[in-house]
């Protein structure tokens, strides 16, 4: 896992490596640092972070993974039928994912 990087580390690298924008600094330092928050803040979070739609597949695939199994498992059993072990693990995984997305992550807010 690599170390998170802070946006206010993101803003020295950027003063840094940005002679100009020192010098802008000087002149008027609150835009200029309000646009450099801005940057960086834009910076430092991954984009996946921010795509709801992403969320939005996922949650459904899985959830609709878990569904078809579990219904398909009772079908079966109504057959009189065992129900397969490769059913019994897709369902799981299925909610197992589904329980990982929604978990809030250690250290987290």
């Amino acid at each position: 896992m690599e170390p998170k990087t802070r946006s206010a580390a993101r803003m020295v690298q950027m003063f840094s490596d940005d002679p100009a924008l020192v010098e802008k600094l000087k002149k008027d330092p609150l835009p200029v640092l309000k646009d450099a928050a801005h940057k960086a803040e834009a910076l430092t979070v991954p984009a996946y972070v921010t795509d709801k739609m992403l969320y939005r597949i996922a949650v459904s695939v899985l959830g609709g993974l878990a569904i078809t199994a579990a219904i398909s498992s009772v079908v079966i059993v109504m057959y009189g039928k065992t129900t397969p072990e490769v059913l019994v693990a897709l369902g799981s995984a299925a909610v197992g994912a589904l329980v990982g997305l929604f978990a809030t992550p250690p250290g987290g807010k």
